[in-house]
């Protein structure tokens, strides 16, 4: 309740005017409540100041959301707006983070001996299995539903998260090497230059991360080209390995080439890779 705050809105005022999706943690994908995504102009929550954009609705007239289903989420929030009180606990973003750490940990605690949560566990989708069943199913259950809906949950982009799961942005390295083909461009450097760039990772205990094509120039060699594309994996430079290079090393080694010369690079790219609809 220290994370969230209380808004109390009369169901008899006519429509919000407020978007939502489903809020699904990013540290176990359970779905914890409802996101904000977008509040209509001149609406009523526009204009009595009810809610932000980025905020998410946990509890509605006390009913905690956490596990249930989208539509279960909106059926109990269309059945709360019969009502002519309508209490609902909000999360405002900037604790977003501290709430999903809370709602992970009592998922967390087993019991030494046994190695069974002492706290209740989400309920099973199906019914009556054995408390062992129980524990994989969920747990399978969770990944899966993450993996189907991590891209229609907000919390993609955040920065700073650790996932287990292949990043979906061509710009954060490869799930599945097999997918990657090997492809040879050349490019002559013209007055325009070779007319791409490149973006990284940031470093980590293992070196500097995988270097890849950002965007292609509207003028320039790659343009011209046609075939270098935005998230190939830049691999080698006139016949030079460039793993565990540098962004900076790599620049210096494009830009080292003169006009007129031309400049061989070998580039993996991703086929059949599933992507945001956004990019």
């Amino acid at each position: 309740s220290e994370m969230t705050k209380t808004v109390e809105i009369s169901g008899e005022g006519g429509p919000l005017g407020i978007h939502v999706v489903p809020f699904f943690s990013s540290l176990s994908g359970r779905m914890l409540g409802l996101f904000i995504r977008g509040i209509e102009e001149n609406s009523r929550s526009m204009r009595d100041g009810l809610f932000h954009e980025n905020e998410c609705i946990v509890k509605i007239n006390h009913v905690d959301l956490t596990d249930k289903t989208f539509a279960q989420a909106q059926d109990i929030f269309r059945q709360a707006m019969k009502f002519q009180s309508v209490i609902l606990e909000v999360l405002p973003p900037y604790n977003r983070e501290q709430y999903e750490k809370s709602a992970i940990a009592p998922l967390c605690f087993l019991d030494n001996e046994e190695g069974v949560p002492k706290t209740k566990i989400p309920p099973p989708i199906h019914p009556k299995p054995a408390l062992k069943t129980n524990l994989s199913g969920a747990s399978s259950l969770e990944a899966g539903v993450q993996a189907t809906l991590q891209a229609k949950s907000p919390n993609l982009q955040r920065v700073g998260r650790k996932s287990s799961s292949p990043s979906l942005s061509p710009l954060m390295g490869f799930g599945n090497k097999k997918n990657a083909k090997k492809i040879k461009i050349d490019l002559k450097k013209g007055p325009e230059g070779l007319g791409f760039t490149v973006v990284t990772r940031d470093s980590s205990v293992h070196g500097p991360g995988p270097i890849f094509v950002k965007n292609i120039l509207p003028k320039g060699a790659a343009v011209k080209d046609g075939r270098l594309q935005s998230g190939d994996r830049i691999l080698e430079v006139n016949g030079r390995d460039i793993t565990g290079r540098t962004q900076e090393e790599l620049v210096a080694m494009l830009r080292s080439t003169k006009q007129g010369e031309t400049v061989c690079l070998i580039v993996a790219r991703q086929e059949e890779a599933f992507l945001p609809r956004e990019l």
